[in-house]
C-alpha cells in the first residue's frame, strides 16, 4: 500500500486514521469518478452515456455515505490522496486531460465532496471543470474562480492564491548604475567611438541616458528644488510613464538630504493619485513595488530615516478620499482587462489595511466574480497585518456579507479570526452556520465544546454537523455534557435526532458512560411503553455500547443478548448491523 509523507500532506490531510474498509471503497469511487470525467470529455452533456456516468457516480457516492463520513481528499501534483494514502495516480500518457491535473493547477490544495451530494452538483462540477480545462490567455476565468460563485452546497475547497503568479513587474535590482567617475568616462567614450556605429532604439536611449548622469547631478540644488516645486503646480500637463517612475525612483535613492527627500516624495504621492485616475494601474503597481524593495528593512543601502519618510509615505496614502478613489474606479470596472485587474490588486497590496472597509462594498454591489475573487486576495493579505479593519467590518456588514466573508476568514489564523467565526457560528443563514461550524472544529477539535448549543439547532444539518464533531474525538468533557444533554432531554425530543447523540456519545465517551447506558438497556425490561424503557432509548443505549467496545461494555451487551425480555434483546439486535446518521457498523 503506497503512503505519501511529504509536508504539504502533513499540513493538510485528516488526521484520523482511515480503515481499509475506506479506503477500498474511496478507490473504486474515484475510479467511477475518473470514468465520468473521460466520458464527459468524449460526448455532449445530455448524452446517454453522460447521463448514464453521472447516474452512476451519484449512486456511487450516495453508497460511500452509508458507510462513512465526508470525502476529503488532497490533490497533489500528479496523485490523489485520501488522508495519507495514494488512491489514484495521474497517467502519463495524457497528462494534462486529467481532472486532477486541472485542479492541481488552478491551486486547488484539497477538495471535500460531502454527505447530501446531488446530481446537479455533480453535472456543475463537472461543467466548471470542462469549461476551463485550457489554460490559456483568452480564457476569462478559472475553476476555483467559477466554483466559489457557483457556491456549490456539498462540494467544499481550499485553494491557493495563484491569482498574481504570472504577473511581471519591474526588477528594481536592474535599474541602471550610477555613471564611472569622470576618466573611466571618457575611456568608454573612446571605446564606444571605436565601435561599429548602431541606431539605438528608444529604450536603450533611456538606459544610456540615466546610466552617465553621475551622483552629483542627482542631488538636487536649490534651483532643482524650486523647480520640482513647479512641476508638482504643473503635474496636468505630466504624462505619466514608466521612464518618469524609474527616474524618479533613482533620483529618490540619491537624495541625502531629508528635506529634498521628502520633496520628491511629496510629487510622487501627487503622482500616485494621478496614477490611479488615469487607471494605469500597471504603473502604480510598479511604483508601490520600487519603493517597498528600495527602502524595506530588508535592504542594505537604506537609511532608518529614509524608511520612516516611505512609511509616513504610505500613510499619506491612507486618505479617506484616496480609498473612495479606489473603490469608485473598482465599481466601474466591470469589464476590465485581467491583465490590468491582476496590477491593480497587486497594487492595492502595499497600501494600508485602512482600505479594507472601502473594499467590502466593491465585493458586495459588483457584478465582477474577477473583482470579487481579487479584493478577497488582497483582504486576506492586508488583514494579516492588522485584523481591527476587518472586525469593524463584521460587526457592520456580516449579516449580509456570509459566504464571501468566510471564503475570507477560512484564509486567516488567530485568535481574533476564530472569535469571528464563533460569531458567524450565530448567522441567519443555515449554510453560513453549518461551514463557520465545520472551519471551526477542522481548526481544533476542542471547539466542539463551546458550540455545544446548537446541538438543538432548528437545522437538521447543523444538528448532524455539531454531532459529528462531537463523535471525532474521545473527550471526558464532550461525554459530561452528553451524558447530561440525554438525562435531561431525552423525552422531549425527536427519538432519530435522541439515537444519534448517543452515537456521539459512543464515539466520544468511556467508561464512565457504561453505568447510565446499562440502565437504560436493562433496567425495567418488562415496562417498555414509559420514559426511557422505550425501544429507542434501549437502542441508543447499545449503540453507544457497542461504539465505546471496551470490556465493560461488551460485558452489558452479552447480558442484553441472553436477557429474558424481548425488548432487551431487541434493542441488542439493532448493534449487529446498525444504521446510524448514515452509518452501517458490524458489531
Amino acid at each position: 500500500m503506497q503512503k505519501a509523507d511529504t509536508k504539504e500532506q502533513q499540513e493538510i490531510s485528516a488526521p484520523e486514521f482511515l480503515s481499509d474498509k475506506e479506503l477500498q471503497d474511496a478507490r473504486q469511487l474515484i475510479n467511477i469518478f475518473i470514468l465520468a470525467w473521460k466520458n464527459y470529455g468524449l460526448y455532449p452533456e445530455d448524452h446517454v452515456t453522460t447521463i448514464k456516468s453521472f447516474k452512476n457516480l451519484a449512486a456511487a457516492f450516495g453508497n460511500f455515505f452509508t458507510t462513512h463520513s465526508d470525502l476529503r481528499l488532497t490533490v497533489e501534483k500528479d496523485r490523489l490522496l485520501c488522508g495519507s494514502e495514494i488512491i489514484y495516480e495521474v497517467s502519463q500518457e495524457a497528462p494534462s486531460e486529467d481532472i486532477i491535473t486541472l485542479l492541481y493547477r488552478d491551486g486547488i490544495k484539497w477538495i471535500e465532496f460531502q454527505e447530501g451530494l446531488t446530481l446537479d452538483e455533480i453535472t456543475s462540477f463537472y461543467r466548471i471543470a470542462y469549461k476551463y480545462r485550457l489554460f490559456a490567455e483568452e480564457t476569462e476565468g478559472d475553476i476555483v474562480t467559477a466554483l466559489m460563485d457557483e457556491e456549490l452546497e456539498y462540494i467544499d475547497f481550499k485553494a491557493v492564491d495563484i491569482f498574481w503568479q504570472d504577473l511581471l513587474l519591474i526588477d528594481v535590482s536592474q535599474l541602471p548604475p550610477p555613471a564611472p567617475p569622470p576618466a573611466e568616462a571618457a575611456d568608454q567614450n573612446e571605446t564606444d567611438q571605436s565601435e561599429e556605429k548602431e541606431k539605438p532604439d528608444g529604450d536603450d536611449i533611456v538606459a544610456r541616458s540615466i546610466a552617465l548622469i553621475s551622483d552629483d547631478q542627482l542631488v538636487l540644488s536649490n534651483l532643482d528644488y524650486a523647480t520640482l516645486q513647479q512641476m508638482v503646480q504643473e503635474e496636468e500637463n505630466w504624462v505619466i510613464t514608466e521612464d518618469l517612475f524609474e527616474a524618479l525612483m533613482i533620483i529618490l535613492k540619491s537624495q541625502s538630504e531629508q528635506e529634498k527627500f521628502d520633496a520628491v516624495l511629496g510629487f510622487i504621492t501627487e503622482e500616485v493619485v494621478e496614477t490611479i485616475e488615469q487607471e494605469k494601474f500597471d504603473l502604480l503597481a510598479l511604483l508601490l513595488q520600487s519603493l517597498n524593495k528600495l527602502f524595506s528593512p530588508k535592504s542594505q543601502t537604506a537609511q532608518d530615516w529614509q524608511r520612516s519618510r516611505i512609511d509616513l509615505f504610505f500613510k499619506d496614502l491612507s486618505k479617506p478620499e484616496t480609498f473612495q478613489l479606489i473603490s469608485d474606479k473598482l465599481l466601474k470596472l466591470e469589464t476590465i482587462e485581467i491583465e490590468k485587474l491582476k496590477a491593480f490588486g497587486q497594487a492595492l497590496l502595499y497600501l494600508s489595511p485602512e482600505l479594507i472597509p472601502f473594499l467590502v462594498p466593491v465585493i458586495l454591489q459588483s457584478s465582477s466574480k474577477e473583482i470579487r475573487q481579487m479584493l478577497s486576495i488582497v483582504i486576506v493579505h492586508l488583514s494579516q497585518r492588522d485584523i481591527k479593519p476587518l472586525e469593524k467590518i463584521v460587526e457592520k456588514h456580516g449579516t449580509e456579507m456570509g459566504d464571501k466573508l468566510l471564503a475570507i476568514l477560512n484564509r486567516l489564523q488567530g485568535d481574533r479570526v476564530n472569535k469571528i467565526l464563533f460569531k458567524m457560528c450565530d448567522h441567519s443563514s443555515d449554510k453560513v452556520r453549518r461551514k463557520a461550524i465545520k472551519e471551526l472544529v477542522g481548526r481544533d477539535p476542542k471547539y466542539a465544546q463551546k458550540l455545544f448549543s446548537l446541538i438543538d439547532d432548528p437545522n437538521k444539518e447543523i444538528r448532524t454537523s455539531i454531532l459529528a464533531a462531537f463523535a471525532n474525538q474521545r473527550s471526558s468533557a464532550l461525554e459530561i455534557m452528553l451524558l447530561n444533554y440525554l438525562k435531561e432531554n431525552s423525552a422531549k425530543k425527536d427519538p432519530v435526532h435522541i439515537l444519534a447523540c448517543y452515537e456521539a456519545l459512543g464515539r466520544c465517551g468511556s467508561n464512565t458512560s457504561v453505568p447510565y447506558l446499562r440502565r437504560i438497556l436493562l433496567s425495567r425490561g418488562w415496562n417498555s411503553f414509559m420514559g426511557s424503557g422505550k425501544l429507542f432509548f434501549r437502542e441508543g443505549a447499545a449503540i453507544a455500547l457497542a461504539l465505546l467496545d471496551t470490556p465493560e461494555a461488551k460485558d452489558v451487551l452479552q447480558k442484553a443478548s441472553m436477557s429474558k425480555f424481548n425488548v432487551i434483546r431487541k434493542a441488542f439486535d439493532r448493534t449487529r448491523t446498525m444504521t446510524v446518521s448514515g452509518e452501517n457498523t458490524n458489531v
